[in-house]
């Protein structure tokens, strides 16, 4: 299931609530149980195959494709 980030408008509440998308409307904030809510966007973890190091994440936030690239050190 998914998680999304969230500002409470009205309180100022950063929080994290895990729900499926079609639930993500429904949400209100934790402290103040209002819905003026706006979506935060945070970074996400890429998991691409298993290197030869035995690392299997890449870089929170990439936006490596998996394929050998000068950008990114989890290739």
């Amino acid at each position: 299931m998914p998680a999304y980030d969230f500002r409470c408008n009205d309180c100022g509440e950063l929080f994290t609530v895990r729900c499926s998308i079609s639930e993500k409307e429904n949400v209100t904030c934790p402290t103040c149980g209002g819905k003026n809510l706006t979506q935060r966007l945070t970074g996400f973890m890429v998991m691409g195959k298993s290197s030869s190091n035995g690392e299997g994440a890449m870089a929170s936030g990439s936006s490596c494709s998996g394929k050998s690239c000068s950008g990114c050190a989890g290739c």
